[in-house]
């Protein structure tokens, strides 16, 4: 098959697409979750929603969840079949919680092969107790890199294309990305918006927000993309819990979801109308603010309360800013970007602890740099050491014992020290993330061990203090570890051209 055949053959581009694209037109997405089994009468209600949808025709794509909050469930390649062949676009959430890098190709062939063109890619919960405990996380890759990994085989660069063998269903991945505005603090705020703009440089071709309650947060969302000239499209997240599920998000059982006390008061007090009625009026007021959609989701929803929203959504649209206030619950104490009522930017803060950094930076230019006499002595030995076994074990021992002390190292052979303020994330972070946090942080807390620190907060205060959203993070994004070189010396590595530095510099 040649390019051309090729091309001929790529999907047209369905309605979902045409809406997010058209900035005249108003997207609406819908969030289905798929439980446990295979069949049953959750997955037959999911079902008529997308017949019921399809018939509407407001609703252009529905998004199918992966193994949501950390749980097995019924995987999304079913669910998305099947509201394809009831004519609905499906929008796969492609969760790396428990995928290493094999079986994400597996899935982008799986999809490429099913035609499913819409991906949200996110890292996920971590997993939660199952089959015999707790199940091992995987995150062997991040949402960076996996965007990266399906622009770099979208565009004819993989290892088993060539123009003699193209596929007869070309590649054609449009990636969506996920991004909390609503964090509580300056350092996680700050890396969300920071990972945001790498995942947007990898390849993302939309954003959906984290679902929250606070309408200013949505604002600034909108003039962060403005004051960066991002012009993609951004779907808002309209969540509607019952109360039992609201009182659980704000006691924070839900890894990155923000909801405030007062609010979850409130719903245990209304009706289901009263609830379904400030989600009409938040889908207003977030049209009127510049998104390019909604994202609605929410648990025990038929779809006639879809309806009933969305109805009364384009009757609030008329004067959607005298209903701004009745839908803003924000959170007290809460850290903004923004000064109130400005589009300018506030000063931000980083560096204020910077603990050993200077010492080790000091430490690492000696012995790394390449281009003092120190270094190349340096080098020279570790090459010398790798040579027999006997010297390499003995050299990559002490290495260990020594970084052990310093640092928490698991010697993963492949050492990112110096691009995490000399912070350790296979040991500091549970999903050993290299590129920048995950969403699940609340509060500063890890999302896995809420007793300590985020990982990526403690590398915000260590950072230059001169730093601005675009500089936090390694640029380009650090690569995929090759866990090949697990349990060997970095420093040797290093010096062999075995790490990442060589293929950054390649």
């Amino acid at each position: 098959m040649t390019v051309a055949q090729g091309l001929k053959n790529m999907p047209k581009r369905s309605p979902f697409e045409d809406s997010l694209n058209n900035p005249d037109s108003f997207t609406i997405t819908y969030e289905l979750v798929p439980g446990q089994g295979a069949g049953g009468k959750k997955i037959d209600r999911l079902l008529e929603f997308a017949r019921r949808a399809k018939e509407d025709g407001r609703i252009t794509a529905l998004s199918i969840t992966d193994n949501a909050g950390g749980h097995p469930a019924l995987a999304p390649v079913a669910i998305g079949t099947e509201i394809r062949n009831i004519g609905l676009e499906p929008m796969v959430h492609f969760s790396l919680k428990d995928k290493n890098r094999n079986q994400v190709e597996s899935l982008l062939f799986l999809y490429q092969r099913e035609q499913f063109r819409h991906l949200l890619i996110l890292g996920g919960d971590f997993p939660r107790l199952t089959y015999y405990g707790q199940a091992k996380p995987v995150y062997d890759l991040d949402t960076i890199q996996t965007i990266e990994l399906v622009e770099h085989i979208k565009a004819g660069h993989y290892r088993q294309m060539d123009e003699e063998d193209l596929h007869d269903r070309p590649f054609d991945f449009q990636c969506g990305c996920v991004v909390s505005p609503f964090k509580m603090t300056e350092a996680e705020q700050a890396w969300q918006y920071a990972k945001l703009l790498e995942k947007i440089k990898a390849g993302a071709k939309f954003i959906i927000t984290q679902l929250g309650f606070d309408l200013g947060k949505y604002a600034e969302l909108i003039h962060f993309l403005d004051h960066e000239n991002i012009n993609i499209p951004v779907l808002a997240n309209v969540f509607i819990p019952s109360p039992a599920v609201a009182r659980i998000m704000a006691g924070g059982a839900v890894p990155g979801v923000l909801l405030p006390a007062e609010l979850a008061e409130q719903m245990a007090a209304e009706s289901k109308e009263q609830r379904l009625l400030r989600a009409a009026k938040m889908t207003a007021v977030l049209r009127g603010l510049g998104y390019s959609g909604i994202h609605l989701g929410g648990n025990g929803l038929c779809f006639d309360d879809v309806c009933f929203v969305l109805d009364q959504a384009e009757q609030f649209q008329k004067d959607w800013q005298s209903h701004r206030q009745e839908a803003h619950f924000p959170l007290k104490g809460s850290w903004s970007l923004y000064a109130a009522d400005s589009k300018k930017q506030k000063k931000l803060h980083p560096g204020t602890r910077p603990g050993g950094r200077r010492l080790h930076q000091l430490i690492h230019d000696l012995l790394f740099s390449r281009s003092n006499p120190i270094a190349r002595a340096f080098g020279g030995f570790c090459k010398f050491c790798d040579r027999y076994h006997f010297s390499r074990s003995l050299f990559t021992s002490s290495e260990k014992i020594l970084k052990e002390i310093l640092f928490g190292c698991r010697m993963c052979g492949d050492c990112t020290l110096s691009e995490s303020t000399y912070l350790c994330p296979q040991s500091g972070c549970p999903k050993k993330l290299i590129n920048g946090p995950c969403g699940g942080s609340r509060n500063m807390s890890c999302e896995v061990y809420p007793d300590r620190l985020c990982f990526y907060v403690r590398v915000y205060r260590r950072l230059d203090p001169n730093a601005r959203i675009p500089d936090l993070g390694t640029h380009p994004p650090l690569p995929p570890k090759n866990w090949a070189l697990e349990r060997s010396s970095s420093w040797i590595n290093y010096f062999q051209g075995r790490d990442h530095t060589e293929k950054k510099a390649t």
